[in-house]
């Protein structure tokens, strides 16, 4: 069986925490829906395209995870 990574293993520590915690659980979900709020926005109040919206936030959140990254390794 394949060892969860140190990414997965704080993302199931939050799960766990937000089942016990509602304002936890809360926030969560705001930062879960975050993109396709943001995919929503640059589509329907910007006017984009939809395959540049859903490539312009996946980038926004590759370089996030990156910066991330970078942080945990210091």
């Amino acid at each position: 069986m394949k060892q969860p990574n140190v990414q997965q293993l704080r993302s199931l520590r939050l799960s766990a925490l937000a089942r016990n915690d509602r304002a936890i659980a809360e926030l969560n979900s705001r930062i879960s829906n975050s993109p396709d709020y943001l995919v929503e926005e640059l589509m329907i109040r910007h006017g984009w395209p939809a395959h540049e919206a859903l490539c312009a936030v996946q980038q926004l959140q590759e370089k996030a995870l990156q910066g991330t990254t970078d942080q945990s390794a210091l």
